[in-house]
């Protein structure tokens, strides 16, 4: 008797068994699906540089590219060249997005820096303030945190390369102390008005992985060269790169940067 009921109980396993596999493989499936990410960089030079505003266009361009995430740089807020709060407003245009803005200095009577756009969720959010030196100005970085990554934008300085180094150095010192081995993937992207082969970038390289190549995005230089850059971070989940461009068809007319694209697996 207790021989049948064993033999019963194999049989009712091996049924079931498949089912299970199947179930838990459409799981995965699906849970791979989900595991797309993609993410823009733009310097959108508080969009004025070439037409009285440009925020419609960029807001287009945003949806069309498929971005999950946006860092933007050169943002003004409620100040005397432009009145609006110019993040809340291209938050407004993409149907309410989640933001952040770190304003790097006082401006006009209002505030200037930079900024997150998310499509997801921001559960968390950090203003980091990056020292002057003997730089132009104050500079900042926005940094959000999301169920699925952690994302950060900033703007480095252009005119002394020790400010930028020193501004790069807290940047690196924040994250290794706040992100070293988290269990998500964390990415910085911004203007560092540097090139590629400047040692700010072989600094940024030592806890960096740079995602988005040395495509020109700078529109007016001549020579023209890269300095705007996506990078992950080096202590967390690595992630793993299906595309990366500079979008420059058609944005031209928008800033004297371009925009720069990753689409990552995850």
């Amino acid at each position: 008797m207790k021989q049948l009921r064993f033999l019963l109980m194999l049989l009712s396993v091996k049924r079931i068994f498949p089912i299970v596999l199947l179930l838990a493989v459409a799981s995965c499936g699906e849970g791979r699906q989900n595991q797309s990410l993609t993410l823009m960089s733009y310097n959108v030079g508080v969009f004025s540089k070439y037409q009285d505003n440009s925020m419609p266009e960029v807001a287009r361009l945003i949806r069309d590219s498929g971005a999950d995430l946006v860092g933007l740089n050169e943002l003004d807020s409620c100040n005397r060249r432009h009145a609006d709060f110019q993040l809340k407003e291209l938050s407004d245009e993409m149907g309410g997005w989640p933001y952040l803005f770190a304003s790097a200095f006082p401006f006009a009577g209002g505030g200037y820096g930079n900024g997150v756009l998310s499509s997801i969720e921001i559960q968390k959010s950090y203003r980091v303030a990056l020292p002057k030196g003997d730089g132009s100005e104050p500079r900042s970085m926005a940094v959000v945190e999301t169920a699925r990554c952690v994302f950060a934008s900033l703007h480095l300085d252009h005119c002394s390369t020790a400010a930028a180094l020193s501004q790069m150095q807290v940047v690196n010192d924040w994250f290794i102390g706040r992100y070293k081995g988290c269990s998500k993937p964390v990415f910085l992207c911004g203007d560092f008005n540097v090139t590629p082969d400047s040692e700010v970038i072989a600094l940024a390289q030592t806890a960096w992985t740079l995602l988005s190549g040395t495509g020109n995005t700078h529109s007016t230089t001549h020579p023209r060269h890269c300095i705007d850059y996506i990078f992950s971070f080096r202590h967390a989940v690595p992630v793993q790169v299906e595309e990366a461009r500079v979008l420059t068809e058609g944005t031209a007319s928008l800033s004297d940067h371009f925009p720069v694209l990753v689409r990552l697996r995850l």
